[in-house]
């Protein structure tokens, strides 16, 4: 597949990435939208490039110990020199232990506060599903605030089981980096916070079973900070307590039918996973669990004539199916298809393309994005069976190439909603595809997709984890 660099927009938010045949959010042009059932597009799902360097934060004060060092905001002015020593004995080596202030807590309970200079808060009700690995994985977003008026150095952050206290994820060091990105930078890396700086920790914990799943979880958080404040210079806190929603994920029928369906991206980081939106005063993430579906046929090639042309690839034209019996919500289509690998700028009205909402459930509705123009055959307020044919799949709207965008969400809205897990009831694993990097350098009508046949075999009640190639009933 011919590599191909775009300039992409995660919603609003833009960032360099490169794309294979998946959404993209393009600029917004001047293109009017059709007449359409009102609904409100998704966010972009563009690939993102590797990693770029770790930001840098605020230049920390100069080593050694001043006679008079700053007072931290809140407190009664400037302290000592001794106090100082006192507060940071040891330097960069003081234990990690609390620093206490004089106040008892704010719980009330006289166990002494603490200064964090990183704040931690849980965005959403953490959710779980069981993957296609057989594990429970279970998702969700902590949001980190340095609210110190100089730097601080993301050391270690854990999730531990509150009831337990086992640690079911520890992250450091390049896992850290790589889970942390500063708040709309999403592509970013994010270790060094500068004073006010707001990052994202994309959480992930995987348990063996889903009788491992906690049922309640909190988080331990080290950072370091620079010599000269009355505080020790490397601090442990506890905190951004969460319960973990006890529900299984939602059961589904298949999207598509027949053989050969790549997720890519799917579960559980990419940019669907990182799409957060922030809407009407509040932070959003509709995509958290969305899959990008691409077919190859059974030499495992992704396009059968020239890549320019819709039809060429397999995905393209194949028939889209309700995933449960459901109530139609919105019912969208008139739009024309994008060129593969030739994007033009859509509007923010457009970004869906071609797309159907269906009420699956009280509180869950399932998303269908990019559907091929004139193939949607529903409309708003239908009722639909399972297995009916609601549209086929296109290239319509934020979209490189030929693709099914879907997932399950909580309200009706393809902005404004919780992303929620879900599984699909029956499929088969043929294998595993390689990473997406080599997946785009690879020309879609020439080189097969070579695909692993390990851990290969029939799966129940799970999700399609990225790069699994699988077979859904049906011809």
């Amino acid at each position: 597949m011919a590599r191909r660099t775009v300039r992409a927009a995660a919603g609003w938010l833009t960032a360099t990435v490169v794309v294979l045949t998946a959404c993209t959010g393009q600029p917004a042009g001047s293109s009017a939208a059709p007449p359409s059932v009102p609904s409100s597009a998704a966010p972009s799902s563009a690939v993102p490039s590797s990693a770029v360097p770790s930001s840098s934060g605020t230049t920390p004060p100069a080593s050694g110990t001043p006679s008079t060092v700053p007072a931290i905001p809140g407190t009664s002015g400037a302290a000592t020199a001794a106090d100082s020593a006192t507060a940071t004995s040891g330097g960069s080596s003081a234990s990690a232990a609390p620093s206490p202030l004089p106040s008892s807590g704010p719980s009330g309970t006289g166990s002494p506060s603490q200064f964090t200079p990183v704040l931690m808060q849980v965005l959403s009700t953490p959710r779980w599903f069981t993957g296609s690995d057989g594990k429970a994985h279970v998702v969700y977003e902590v949001q980190l605030t340095n609210a110190f008026p100089s730097s601080a150095t993301l050391v270690e952050l854990s999730a531990v089981d509150a009831a337990s206290g086992a640690t079911l994820a520890d992250l450091r060091g390049s896992a850290l980096a790589a889970a942390v990105s500063p708040l709309g930078r999403s592509t970013e890396r994010l270790t060094e916070m500068g004073g006010g700086t707001v990052g994202v920790a994309w959480m992930e914990l995987v348990v063996d079973r889903p009788a491992d799943v906690p049922a309640r979880i909190v988080h331990r958080l080290t950072v370091t900070v620079p010599p000269g404040y009355p505080i020790p210079e490397r601090i442990t806190s506890q905190g951004a307590a969460s319960e973990v929603a006890a529900e299984p994920a939602m059961s589904l029928g298949p999207p598509l039918r027949g053989t050969g369906w790549i997720a890519a991206p799917s579960c559980c980081d990419g940019p669907h996973r990182r799409a957060l939106q922030p809407i009407d005063n509040a932070e959003w993430l509709a995509q958290r669990f969305a899959i990008d579906f691409n077919k190859i046929d059974a030499r495992h090639l992704l396009a059968g004539g020239d890549p320019a042309v819709n039809r060429s690839w397999f995905t393209y034209g194949q028939d889209v199916l309700a995933v449960a019996d459901a109530t139609v919500t919105a019912a969208v289509d008139g739009y024309r298809d994008q060129t593969p690998d030739a994007p033009r700028p859509v509007t923010i009205e457009e970004a869906d393309g071609n797309h159907v909402i269906l009420e699956v459930a009280p509180g869950r509705y399932a998303f269908y994005a990019h559907l091929e123009p004139g193939s949607v055959a529903v409309r708003p307020g239908q009722r639909v069976r399972r297995g009916d044919v609601i549209g086929r799949a296109g290239n319509t709207g934020s979209s490189s190439g030929p693709h099914l965008h879907f997932h399950l969400m909580d309200r009706p809205s393809a902005l404004v909603a919780d992303g929620v897990p879900f599984v699909f009831d029956r499929f088969t694993v043929t294998g595993q595809a390689p990473p997406l990097d080599r997946l785009i350098a690879l020309d879609p009508a020439k080189d097969p997709v070579e695909v692993d046949p390990a851990g290969a075999g029939p799966r129940t009640d799970a999700l399609p984890l990225d790069g699994n190639v699988v077979d859904f009933p049906g011809r």
